[in-house]
């Protein structure tokens, strides 16, 4: 009997032993969480990087870390709650910059349990989106595109083709490789014909290049070969008479329209967009008569760095507007003070810059004396000559000297019109001319 006992106790003892076992088992796991496994990425755009990974058993969440290559620390960047959750998209990241993660399984406790082994995945974002910047055609079978420099990039890709872009499959291609080219001119095009372009950047990642998207589709008609006007014989001496600040709130911007309307001759107009807003008469006066108008800033306020892109773009909205639908061809800088945004406006407006040659100071002198002197002891072929509409002294000056200026032989011709005929090609947007031949690079 007394041995049934011992034995009893025994078993009791082992049963005891086994559920304190299970108990201590229980405890462990109940504070311990799988490792993550077969972490993987699934997709990468210029901003974000798409991640999955295997569901870890016991897992409450999990945790995702993240560091840029070149760097070795990583951080924890975001909370996933939920051990059924498999997918997380990591965004607001670089365009085109090469990233690691890892993820981790955790389990809420008070001892904040978390995975200890995961496996490092890598992903290199995509370039951003590229801007096509303009699409050009000034010269006969000449297509010229501009894209926005994307510094992360190592090249550009270029796909263009006749017709309006709906469909690139049979597009042509070129490849520029240097990231700090930021225009490419595609040339034997046919006349005439509309054809679509767009640009997308790309960077090296290991042997393979990764590309980001596509610009927007960019249409442009091709030029067809332009001669100077038939009136225009490029034999003889031709000049370009120009006049800023106006429409005058005087007579005598009319006073000089007639002396152009009497002797059938042009003149380029470079109107504060404020004035031409308020004298659409004027604008329109100056568009029967084949003058060219031009762009001189919204209220000739703004000089040199101070000249922003709107200065330029309201100038042109309001010339255009009072014209009856004809944009300005043509800009000159307040004070000629020309600065890179300047020239980058103009070129995405399609406007070539026009310096001067010839100075006449009229705003100093205010004596019609003195400018006609300026002009006819100065005047040489191929000039550009700075005058004002506002001043009656220039009005009463440019009624001598357009006649004897026509005697003595000289043709008087817009801006357009002396470059076209004396180079053979229209003026280049965002160029500024100094007179018919020369260009002037620097800004001041």
């Amino acid at each position: 009997m007394a041995k049934t006992k011992i034995v009893a106790a025994g078993a009791a003892l082992v049963v005891l032993i086994i559920i304190a076992a299970f108990s201590m088992m229980s405890i462990v796991q109940s504070k311990s969480v799988a490792d993550v496994e077969k972490a993987a990425v699934t997709e990468t755009s210029d901003s974000a990087v798409s991640l999955k990974w295997k569901k870890a058993s016991a897992a409450d969440g999990y945790y995702i870390y993240c560091s840029e290559s070149e760097k070795d620390d990583f951080e924890k960047i975001a909370t996933v709650k939920g051990g059924s959750t498999r997918r997380f998209t990591v965004e607001k990241l670089e365009q085109g910059t090469q990233y690691d993660f890892y993820v981790t399984a955790y389990k809420d406790s008070k001892d904040n349990v978390e995975s200890k082994d995961y496996v490092v995945v890598s992903a290199c974002t995509k370039p951003k989106k590229q801007s096509i910047l303009s699409l050009e055609s000034n010269d006969a079978g000449v297509m010229t595109v501009a894209w926005e420099i994307n510094p992360k990039a190592v090249g550009y890709e270029i796909e263009y083709i006749e017709g309006d872009g709906s469909t690139f499959e049979e597009a042509k291609k070129i490849t520029v490789g240097d990231k700090a080219i930021g225009d490419y001119k595609i040339e034997k095009l046919p006349s005439e014909k509309v054809y679509a372009a767009r640009v997308r950047s790309f960077m090296n990642n290991n042997d393979e290049k990764l590309y980001g998207a596509w610009s927007n589709v960019s249409k442009v008609k091709i030029a067809k070969q332009i001669e100077a006007p038939a009136n225009i014989d490029k034999t003889k001496p031709m000049i370009a008479l120009t006049f800023d600040d106006g429409p005058g709130y005087n007579k005598s911007s009319d006073k000089i329209l007639n002396v152009l309307e009497k002797y059938n001759v042009r003149a380029t107009f470079f109107m504060v967009g404020q004035n031409a807003k308020d004298h659409p008469d004027n604008i329109k006066r100056k568009v029967k008569l084949k003058c060219e108008l031009a762009n001189h800033t919204w209220n000739h306020n703004h000089y040199g760095d101070n000249v922003t892109k709107e200065d330029i773009k309201k100038a042109s909205d309001a010339i255009k507007k009072a014209s009856g639908g004809y944009a300005p061809t043509a800009f000159r800088s307040p004070g000629g003070n020309t600065t890179n945004l300047i020239r980058s406006e103009c070129k995405a407006e399609g406007m070539p810059l026009y310096y001067w040659s010839l100075d006449t100071q009229d705003w100093k002198s205010r004596n019609a004396d003195a400018v006609y002197k300026a002009v006819m002891n100065n005047v040489k072929d191929g000039d550009i000559i700075l005058m004002h509409e506002i001043y009656d002294s220039t009005a009463e000056a440019v009624a001598r000297m357009v006649p004897e200026l026509i005697k003595q032989g000289y043709q008087l011709v817009t801006c357009q019109e002396l470059v076209l005929a004396k180079t053979g090609k229209m003026p280049e947007a965002g160029v500024q001319y100094i007179n018919a031949t020369t260009i002037k690079n620097e800004t001041r």
